[in-house]
């Protein structure tokens, strides 16, 4: 007996090419259909994907919802502690009872029979929620160097330029000042301000014993 490679004989699968192609195909066509899911299996009515209190889940597993509903209450010190702290899957090893069910979930023929608007409003703002952390981003900062320079100018606006004959009157203490001691300079700055604007005298603040006793 010759090895198969050293036969001349041509096998008759070969022979037929076309037939081969057809039989490889028709086997593949029907393993995939046979493992493909049969569509609506998962319910004999309209499928509604999402549950009555979706995207909350099981408060056992991800700890309590709702607003100052979470695991440290901050308004009690005698027992702050209400519930379980939130652990990652690759901690706790997923959610062991899930509350969604995949088919129901994913199966959306049936979204605008079954879900009213409310909850599509709903499900919608629920993907806002991370934008908090964003807001705070932009906002907060913005809003800590907003109300600095409000402070900062609730007398009036700071006197970037000076009259030239008025800055050669002391040109030592103006160009030099801010060098030997600046708080000095500052507190000279203010008192001058003070006068250009008409409220000498009426901002205690500038007084001596209010912090200024070190000039």
């Amino acid at each position: 007996l010759k090895p198969l490679w050293l036969s001349t004989r041509v096998p008759r699968v070969v022979r037929n090419p076309s037939l081969a192609m057809a039989g490889l195909l028709r086997r593949a066509a029907v393993r995939a259909h046979a493992a493909l899911p049969q569509r609506g299996g998962v319910s004999t009515g309209p499928i509604k994907p999402i549950g009555a209190n979706f995207p909350l889940t099981s408060e056992k597993a991800m700890g309590p919802h709702g607003w100052m509903r979470g695991s440290y209450h901050f308004w009690s010190l005698s027992n702050p502690i209400r519930g379980p702290l939130y652990r990652c899957p690759w901690v706790v090893g997923g959610i062991h009872n899930p509350t969604i069910d995949p088919e129901k979930h994913f199966n959306t023929q049936d979204r605008f029979q079954t879900v009213t608007a409310m909850e599509f409003a709903k499900c919608w703002i629920y993907n806002w929620l991370p934008f908090r952390v964003m807001w705070l981003c932009v906002f907060a900062p913005v809003g800590m160097i907003i109300t600095w320079t409000w402070l900062e100018q609730r007398r009036e606006p700071m006197e970037i330029y000076m009259d030239r004959e008025e800055y050669q009157k002391d040109f030592n203490s103006y160009y030099y000042g801010v060098y030997f001691d600046h708080h000095h300079f500052s507190h000279m700055l203010c008192q001058r301000r003070a006068h250009k604007w008409g409220y000498a005298g009426q901002d205690i603040t500038l007084e001596e014993g209010h912090g200024h006793g070190h000039h």
